[in-house]
């Protein structure tokens, strides 16, 4: 693990215990440091709550209009399980990382191509947290560039995510 992967985890880790005793101070701030350390257009955090998703964090690029930023909190604030259509939920929902592309529609993700196209993307990921065979949330990034398995994005991503699952 690199330097700076391993100072995200770490601020991860201290967010994710602070949110969990009641405190959300340090969610956007690591989110920011995400959305700056792997060049992506936007990141999204969200835990589940009951049969939902509340987004505990949208950070995006300076040059993404502001209607497209807003209008995103604003669908994806709380959504409920049950709509696939979104990357966050079907990562939660099939427990495993999910990729929409600009072809997210022919895989069932029409949520995500739209929002992908308005982000000025190719691609998003998303993977959930899970700790004892349930997702507990979801993380998120969309980037202009395509990545895979090894990229350092996603191995920077799958990191973080599994310090969050311990």
């Amino acid at each position: 693990m690199s330097q700076d992967d391993a100072v995200l985890v770490r601020d991860f880790r201290d967010a994710w215990s602070r949110m969990s005793a009641g405190s959300n101070d340090r969610v956007d701030a690591v989110m920011s440091a995400l959305l700056s350390a792997t060049g992506a257009r936007a990141v999204g955090w969200w835990r589940r709550v009951g049969e939902e998703l509340e987004q505990l964090s949208f950070q995006a690029v300076v040059d993404m209009p502001e209607e497209v930023r807003l209008g995103f909190i604003a669908t994806t604030g709380r959504v409920a399980m049950s709509c696939i259509e979104l990357g966050c939920v079907r990562a939660a929902v099939e427990l495993r990382p999910v990729v929409a592309r600009e072809d997210a529609a022919q895989r069932g993700l029409t949520g995500s191509a739209s929002w992908l196209a308005r982000f000025g993307t190719s691609q998003s990921l998303a993977l959930p947290i899970i700790r004892d065979g349930l997702a507990i949330g979801v993380l998120a990034i969309a980037t202009a560039e395509v990545f895979d398995e090894d990229s350092t994005t996603w191995r920077t991503m799958a990191t973080i995510v599994a310090e969050l699952s311990r």
